[in-house]
């Protein structure tokens, strides 16, 4: 019977393998980018960046932190690591030849010429105490990674400013006038970030007679559950010289982007869910009315409600998992592409501009640490999150392959039921006189 008129069947299954196919894939894109949010989140939960007031990535117009105010932080309840880091940018007091072009600036005169000064391309220094959070083991192409808590004149130089200038591991040359060694060359792939070099941090501090100062501290808390109360209590205890922040925040904020593709995709299940339970009850009310007589004749000779009633609801049911099988199967294959094309539109269209303001510290395999960068650097956290963006991996799990199949049952149920009601009210004698 449900095939009874083919045309009409196969419209129904051919909008029924649509809805379904939307529901899966729909359903995939919102588990997808909820595990995508899921992992940026675990990683930076327990993260607190400290910035002096009015100063970020050694720019700006504050004081460096004092040695104190680290201290301070390292002794502060549930603070359980610290990473401190100490930027200069050099255009002076460095032999090297920076690899960066210098910055553009303009300055109009009266004769419409350009009447900025000539600038000069900065070598991007950086001091730590934890390198290896800096510049990963996996991106040095040559050497040895660089003891963060000596006191040691070696570095480890980006592979452009090390072509730029000749240099490989073992060679030297002079910061503020004193030898460094070469000890590692790394590559991140990022012309800027390949343009600076990473020092121990107390070398740093030593050749710039900025002993104990740092420009930027990564602390990590022992639990997520202690970030807001360490944050307040860094804030009490460090007061307006510094500006603490939690990267949780800042990834609530640059993730709003994935947030949205989530509620998108949810709006998309619960519409695709109506539409489809809407095509049904439509296709079996026609049904119905088109049945009368039949209906009232198999009442007349006994037949009950109970199994007429099951007898249509087994006809949409047909429909409907012919549909949903058609469709899951549609889902399957469309589930991918349509994951990445709603992330890659959300990000074209600007959506995740709220991560430029963001200048948290990363590190080149993503996790917590001292970037090597100055504001705007490829390492930093709001465009590391950025990249995170594009690389949302789209997987049909066996859980929503199940919710999927559910909400296809359920469809055909809710889609029966007003067929089911109308059926019982169908009095046979009626039907008889009328039809």
């Amino acid at each position: 019977s449900a095939l009874r008129s083919p045309l009409r069947s196969g419209a129904i299954i051919a909008m029924l393998a649509v809805s379904s196919g939307l529901i899966l894939a729909m359903l995939v894109a919102r588990s997808s980018v909820d595990a995508k949010i899921a992992e940026v989140k675990a990683s930076v939960a327990t993260q607190i960046t400290v910035n002096p007031a009015g100063m970020q990535g050694g720019m700006g117009s504050g004081e460096p932190l004092t040695a104190e105010q680290v201290e301070k932080i390292k002794n502060t309840e549930h603070v359980s690591s610290v990473t401190s880091t100490l930027t200069k940018q050099l255009t002076e007091n460095i032999s090297l030849t920076p690899s960066l072009d210098p910055p553009k600036l303009f300055m109009m005169g009266p004769d419409g010429e350009n009447k900025a000064p000539e600038q000069k391309a900065p070598v991007v220094a950086t001091g730590t105490n934890t390198p290896e959070k800096t510049i990963a083991e996996d991106k040095l192409t040559s050497g040895a990674m660089i003891d963060g808590s000596g006191t040691a004149r070696e570095a480890l130089v980006g592979k452009q400013l090390a072509e730029k200038n000749g240099l490989s591991v073992g060679d030297t040359f002079t910061l503020y006038g004193e030898t460094i060694t070469v000890k590692g060359i790394y590559s991140t792939d990022n012309k800027f970030q390949d343009g600076g070099i990473v020092l121990p941090l107390a070398t740093l501090q030593d050749l710039t007679d900025q002993s104990g100062e740092v420009s930027s501290v990564l602390a990590r808390v022992d639990s997520s559950d202690n970030v807001s109360s360490t944050v307040s209590a860094l804030k009490n205890s460090l007061g307006d010289e510094a500006d603490v922040t939690s990267q949780e925040e800042q990834a609530e904020e640059t993730l709003a982007p994935l947030t949205s593709i989530a509620n998108l995709a949810l709006a998309g299940v619960i519409g695709a869910t109506i539409a489809g339970a809407t095509i049904v009850l439509l296709a079996m009310v026609m049904v119905v009315r088109e049945r009368r007589r039949e209906i009232g004749v198999i009442k007349a000779i006994g037949g009950s409600n109970r199994s007429i009633v099951t007898q249509f609801i087994t006809e949409g049911l047909t429909l409907t998992i012919i549909g949903g099988i058609i469709g899951l199967a549609l889902g399957v294959a469309v589930s991918g592409p349509l994951t990445q094309s709603m992330v890659s539109n959300t990000k074209s269209s600007g959506t995740n501009t709220p991560q430029r303001s963001m200048q948290g510290p990363m590190n080149a395999t993503g996790g917590g640490g001292a970037s090597p960068m100055m504001r705007g650097g490829p390492n930093s956290f709001a465009n590391q999150l950025g990249v995170n963006l594009t690389t949302v991996t789209s997987s049909v799990t066996p859980q929503t392959f199940a919710i999927s199949g559910a909400i296809v049952i359920l469809i055909a149920i809710v889609g029966s039921a007003v067929p089911a009601w109308t059926i019982a009210r169908i009095r046979p004698a009626e039907v008889l006189r009328t039809e």
